[in-house]
């Protein structure tokens, strides 16, 4: 029986919430299968908790049932605030716990189709974490190389690693591969900003003057509103939108950080652009507030 809560305890023991984590890490082995599944129905509940207060108790609870529960440690990592390298060093802790979890027959059977077993769930949102760690901690090798094991597991992308993957192998200049995954996944240039933004860059590295400038003016088509963050002329807000729609001011937003870091990897490249007439995207149909 869930325990009862009362969300007007006093303040949050981070002091606490670090032990609690720490202890989990040591011993991620469950205690049951039927504890297990309680626990990872906590986790769920704690998603969508009320209130930070409530968010944590189920959250300790679900670890007090099951050291390993990969969700509850994830979500745990968050509240306490771990940053920098200890943060990347938690979250790589988090992922050895899942794949223990999962079990190397796991890895074999469920390739190339992760996704779709709900065992493997946590385990992607985890792995997920730590590469979006590593890219901001500006370890962009170590992050392509997680976005890439994780569409070797998962070739269908339910997770959108692809739209991460090509602005890193773009800032590495690892040009070939850059054209190979838009060759996985074609048509995305059509309806995908960072796929449309990102094959004008790839043309610009290329050398290729002309295609670069057919590929600005489908960018512009597809997504006019990257550009003026591109160019650095409007910043994003600190609060991105939940979600978007292909074409999208609030496609640009989400999509702005891992671009930009790419084409500023390129100062040849963003000189080129910038030296181009921005697009007018009030004169769009998709450009709403």
């Amino acid at each position: 029986m869930q325990k009862k809560t009362n969300d007007k305890n006093p303040p949050l023991n981070f002091a606490a919430m670090r032990a609690t984590m720490e202890r989990a890490l040591r011993g991620i082995a469950g205690k049951g299968h039927g504890k297990e599944a309680r626990a990872q129905e906590l986790a769920y509940q704690a998603m969508e908790a009320g209130t930070i207060e409530r968010h944590v108790r189920l959250l300790q609870d679900a670890l007090e049932l099951d050291h390993g529960n990969v969700d509850a440690l994830l979500m745990l990592t968050s509240a306490v605030g771990f940053e920098g390298e200890e943060r990347i060093e938690v979250l790589r802790g988090i992922v050895g716990a899942g794949a223990k979890r999962l079990g190397k027959k796991a890895f074999k059977e469920f390739a190339p189709h992760f996704w779709g077993f709900i065992e493997t769930r946590p385990y992607m949102r985890a792995r997920e974490r730590l590469a979006e760690a590593l890219r901001a901690a500006g370890r962009i090798e170590e992050a392509v190389k997680e976005y890439e094991e994780m569409l070797a597991l998962n070739e269908n992308d339910n997770q959108g690693m692809r739209h991460l993957l090509l602005p890193g192998l773009l800032a590495l200049g690892r040009l070939e591969e850059a054209r190979g995954l838009a060759e996985r996944f074609p048509g995305e240039c059509e309806w995908n900003v960072v796929f449309a933004w990102g094959r004008v860059l790839e043309r610009r590295l290329s050398r290729d003057d002309a295609g670069a400038e057919k590929a600005l003016a489908g960018a512009r088509k597809q997504n006019p509103h990257m550009e003026i963050y591109l160019k650095g002329h409007r910043k994003p807000p600190k609060n991105l939108p939940d979600s978007y729609s292909p074409g999208s001011k609030e496609e640009a937003l989400c999509f702005v950080e891992p671009l930009l870091m790419a084409w500023q990897r390129h100062p040849e490249a963003m000189g080129w652009l910038v030296m181009h007439k921005p697009g007018k995207p009030s004169e769009t149909k998709q450009d709403t507030p």
